[in-house]
């Protein structure tokens, strides 16, 4: 991790992740990469060309946009929510608003957001993952949760 922005995520979700983390999985909340959006913003390149920027070209096969791009924290609830061991778990954490929250404070405000299709090396596969392609006016980032057991 080079960003301050990726520390500072590591650390918030720390404590969401071992609330959701159970006997025989372990949850994972990370913003894996993180880069600047060299073409400026609203950037000319499609999302799925923007996404394989900060994930390995080879490995992103779909993204589908997240309109408004200002909703992208509800969708990382709904995401949690569904991980969580009993219902209404992950609603009581602070979750998403504080991650979502840390990601903006570090990379200013989220202009485009996508959930993306990242498939990971056999060796490497996670059980379950949802990856949230984040573009701001100066980076994009890829946040990363993951359930392995």
């Amino acid at each position: 991790m080079s960003h301050p922005a990726q520390r500072e995520v590591t650390a918030v979700a720390a404590s969401v992740a071992k609330q959701l983390s159970g006997t025989d999985h372990a949850v994972d909340v990370t913003l894996s990469a993180v880069a600047p959006l060299e073409e400026g913003f609203p950037p000319r390149s499609p999302l799925l060309h923007l996404a394989r920027t900060v994930a390995h070209p080879a490995t992103v096969t779909t993204v589908r946009p997240l309109k408004p791009p200002h909703r992208w924290p509800s969708h990382l609830q709904q995401t949690l929510e569904s991980i969580a061991a009993h219902p209404g778990k992950a609603e009581a954490t602070p979750g998403a608003p504080s991650i979502a929250a840390t990601v903006e404070h570090h990379l200013g405000t989220v202009r485009m957001a996508a959930e993306a299709v990242v498939t990971e090396p056999g060796d490497y596969a996670s059980t379950w993952r949802r990856d949230f392609v984040l573009v701001t006016a100066t980076h994009i980032a890829l946040l990363t949760v993951t359930i392995d057991d």
